[in-house]
């Protein structure tokens, strides 16, 4: 009877064990299957989570839960950072009110930029249309990036009211950035906003990036509102909602690029 017992409270003991598995004893394990993956070998569930993602720009009305914010969070504050400086910080926006004011001063901003750049709206041969131009290269050639006609169409858009900023998403999250971070910052607050959209799509809702968020950095007294305070600055937005339909069955093309493969002391050109 009492060798039963001790059988017993030994299958007992090790089904609490297993049923106390740390999760970092899972990490482990699912890094030693990683080894036996092969070739053709189904996607896991990040990889589906990285191929699946998209931009949304069509958000349904409903608010997401608080505590799904904070769960994506999470895995923002667990992004790789160099020497861990984690040079980043979040300002959460689900103020209606809030995010309209956001919204109105992009859309002013890019009206004054269209003005002032974009020349088509001059006949051609006119002096404005010549003088305009010229202000437009001058820029792109100072800014090639700002200045790329990606977004400069789309600052037209914008300005016409056929783009929203922020795409009438319920929850905007602004990523902020600490000038004094280790290396390049930037690159860090990559990672977190990565991090951020994947675990988003992981649980089912939809992110888009907002560059144009930047433009709100102009605004000091929004920024002092929203607590933008200095060695902080606003680095990018990321809209955060549920997403109208199913935008994981659209097809994004991704360009094949070079890859240069060094091995065994030979040099390899894979696509």
């Amino acid at each position: 009877m009492s060798d039963t017992l001790e059988l017993d409270d030994l299958e007992e003991l090790e089904c609490e064990l297993e049923a106390a598995e740390t999760a970092h004893d899972r990490t482990l394990r699912r890094r030693a299957a990683a080894l036996e993956i092969e070739p053709g070998a189904d996607w896991n569930d990040v990889e589906h989570a990285m191929l699946t993602r998209r931009s949304i720009r069509k958000f349904k009305g409903r608010q997401v839960p608080a505590h799904m914010i904070r769960r994506i969070l999470e895995m923002g504050r667990f992004a790789p950072s160099q020497g861990n400086c984690q040079p980043w910080s979040f300002i959460v926006v689900r103020d209606k009110a809030m995010i309209a004011q956001m919204e109105a001063y992009c859309v002013a901003v890019c009206q004054g930029m269209t003005a002032s750049v974009d020349y088509t709206n001059y006949p051609e041969g006119s002096e404005q249309r010549a003088a305009i131009l010229a202000n437009t290269q001058a820029l792109n050639r100072a800014s090639p990036n700002s200045f790329h006609p990606v977004p400069m169409t789309a600052i037209k858009s914008i300005a016409n009211g056929r783009f929203a900023v922020f795409h009438r998403a319920p929850t905007v999250i602004l990523i902020l950035m600490d000038k004094r971070g280790v290396g390049v910052p930037a690159i860090d607050v990559g990672c977190v906003g990565s991090n951020i959209v994947l675990g988003a799509q992981s649980i089912g809702l939809g992110t888009c990036w907002i560059g144009f968020s930047k433009l709100l950095s102009s605004n000091t007294e929004l920024c002092e509102k929203l607590g933008i305070e200095e060695p902080f600055e606003l680095a990018e937005a990321i809209s955060v909602g549920y997403p109208i339909g199913n935008p994981t069955q659209q097809t994004i093309s991704r360009q094949t690029h070079q890859i240069t493969w060094w091995e065994n002391g030979e040099k390899q050109i894979l696509y």
